[in-house]
């Protein structure tokens, strides 16, 4: 069945699905309409997808500039395995909530990984950076 014929109810029982993967490819697209696609981890709050990500990142710029998203199931390496969804991504600078839901789904590789970080950061004299959450509701073209 094609994504447009879905019911916004088929959609977000798809997200609910998709919050229960370890990772989600995230797809974006440039001014010109390639897609770029990120394997990221998700958490999953009350029919939305989110994901923190650094406010920098050119997946960041891409969705502020057209909130147009795809999102499907796959591995750490990105490689779909099944089928993508259309959704709409807008970027919110409150980190909290996913932080904790991820904290919560991810356990001490979650901790483990935001300790390598830190330390890394911190032997280059560097500032942490600026997060946000991306929030990803089901949805067409933005």
């Amino acid at each position: 069945m094609p994504t447009e014929l879905h019911t916004e109810r088929e959609r977000g029982g798809a997200l609910d699905d998709l919050a229960a993967e370890p990772y989600i490819s995230l797809t974006t697209f440039k001014r010109d309409g390639t897609p770029v696609s990120t394997p990221v981890w998700v958490a999953g709050d009350d029919g939305r997808l989110l994901v923190h990500s650094a406010a920098g990142t050119w997946k960041v710029k891409r969705i502020r500039r057209d909130g147009h998203v795809r999102v499907a199931p796959c591995g750490a390496t990105g490689k779909v395995r099944g089928e993508a969804l259309e959704g709409v991504a807008r970027v919110r600078t409150d980190t909290a909530r996913v932080e904790a839901l991820e904290a919560r789904k991810y356990g001490p590789t979650y901790r483990l990984i935001g300790a390598f970080r830190a330390l890394a950061r911190r032997l280059r004299r560097e500032a942490p950076p600026e997060s946000v959450t991306i929030e990803i509701t089901p949805g067409g073209r933005a």
